[in-house]
């Protein structure tokens, strides 16, 4: 009996054996060196419109990987940027997520905030400048002295999403009592009562066609205006400008949670208060700040709504 009872101790210790080992190896497995314990980074995604890839990546890339950096506290790893064709396709990644942070100005803004349940944050200072405004401008040999003059004339926009270059001088022509037609090609002829419109695809054309007599006269931002040589200028005279509007604003993806946007909005408040933070600003497109919105503007948009006509796409 002694002998069997020896036997069944060691047959039971030979068992006990590999369970304990057997537990203790599960037990400090998630504590091996192979086991990664720190949080996924995350990269800030900003997005831009454009046809110009290259030189987004340029001014964005930067703001990308500082920001990243930031919210990460690692500076090694870096940060995304997506280029979209259109406002529709930015509208889309807004939505999903596939773009955290854009940039524009208030009428882009807007429509996009729009279609994506996008918020507006921030204000942005491009070019150190808080807000502007849209000019009207012509040739003093044009007989075109005021407004009203343009009846019967042709005034030449920059592009259908542009704040400045259409949705500005648009409805400040309209509210002026000018009856707007869109002009699709020079041998359409309009009325005497009628203001008709083009597309130039840019100030430089604009300034091109009045010079050439195509058109009558151009709507400009004001802050582009003002960049102009000075003997190119005085060469034009101004008959009319539109209210101010914020210069850009920062629209941040729905998709974001609440924390993330307030580290964002945090990080992007303190940029120029840092010697490195503005040195990112100053590659972003001579960003001088970020800025609040007054605390008593309930609606962001409540100065431009007003302005968008319903037929606007």
């Amino acid at each position: 009996m002694i002998m069997l009872s020896r036997h069944l101790g060691k047959i039971i210790s030979l068992l006990i054996i590999p369970i304990l080992i057997s537990c203790q190896q599960k037990s400090i497995a998630p504590f091996s060196s192979d086991v990664s314990l720190t949080t996924p980074s995350s990269p800030v995604i900003l997005g831009e419109i454009s046809d110009d890839p290259t030189e987004v990546f340029e001014s964005f890339q930067p703001l990308a990987d500082y920001l990243t950096q930031q919210l990460n506290g690692d500076e090694k790893i870096t940060g995304k940027v997506k280029v979209a064709p259109n406002m529709k396709t930015m509208a889309k990644w807004l939505k999903s997520g596939k773009v955290e942070l854009y940039f524009d100005s208030p009428y882009p803004a807007f429509l996009v905030s729009e279609a994506s349940g996008a918020q507006v944050i921030l204000s942005r200072w491009k070019g150190g400048v808080s807000s502007y405004k849209s000019v009207i401008i012509t040739l003093p040999n044009q007989g075109i002295k005021q407004i009203n003059n343009l009846r019967g004339k042709t005034i030449a926009f920059e592009e259908n999403f542009s704040t400045s270059g259409y949705m500005l001088p648009y409805n400040y022509l309209k509210q002026k009592g000018l009856i707007l037609r869109e002009k699709t090609s020079d041998a359409q002829s309009i009325s005497e009562n009628e203001t008709a419109y083009v597309f130039s695809g840019s100030d430089n054309n604009s300034l091109q066609w009045i010079v050439s007599g195509r058109v009558d006269a151009m709507a400009m931002g004001s802050v582009d205006f003002q960049k102009l040589p000075e003997e190119t200028r005085h060469q034009f005279i101004i008959i009319g400008e539109t209210r101010s509007v914020p210069r850009h604003m920062v629209v941040i993806s729905p998709t974001l949670s609440k924390n993330k946007v307030i580290r964002l909005k945090k990080i992007l408040l303190q940029m120029n208060k840092t010697d490195s933070g503005k040195k990112v600003l100053e590659q972003f497109e001579e960003t001088t700040k970020f800025a609040e919105f007054p605390q008593n503007q309930t609606d962001l948009f409540q100065k431009i709504r007003p302005l968008i006509n319903p037929n606007f796409e």
